[in-house]
């Protein structure tokens, strides 16, 4: 993991704000990390489905699923992401328990890979 830090705050969009009203920017914190392919479509189908209430991914737009990612990532603790990771993969696969939710789970990894391609 990379971590930079940015001094003093200087306001950008496009960046997840935790600093509440009453308090004051000090610093912009930059963390890049390596995540899976199912870790990414657990953070856009977390912030797809609880936050925005996302019916249909395949119309978002590839800032749109970067933008969820990064909201997610900022939110879910590494635990959440695993797990959130394993259940995504679980319910792509053959094995599903609930296959009603395939399509919208598929939708979403067709998001991902618009919008996070695989090198190479």
């Amino acid at each position: 993991m990379t971590i930079s830090l940015e001094r003093p705050a200087v306001p950008v969009v496009g960046v997840t704000n935790l600093v509440e009203p009453y308090d004051e920017q000090h610093a912009v914190v930059t963390v890049q990390m390596v995540v899976s392919r199912d870790q990414l479509a657990a953070a856009v189908e977390d912030a797809a489905t609880k936050a925005y209430g996302i019916q249909d991914p395949d119309e978002l737009s590839v800032e749109e699923v970067r933008s969820l990612a990064a909201f997610s990532l900022a939110w879910m603790s590494a635990l959440e992401l695993e797990q959130g990771a394993q259940s995504m993969a679980h319910m792509a696969g053959p094995d599903a328990d609930d296959v009603s939710l395939q399509w919208y789970i598929h939708a979403v990894y067709r998001a991902v890979d618009r919008a996070f391609p695989k090198a190479g």
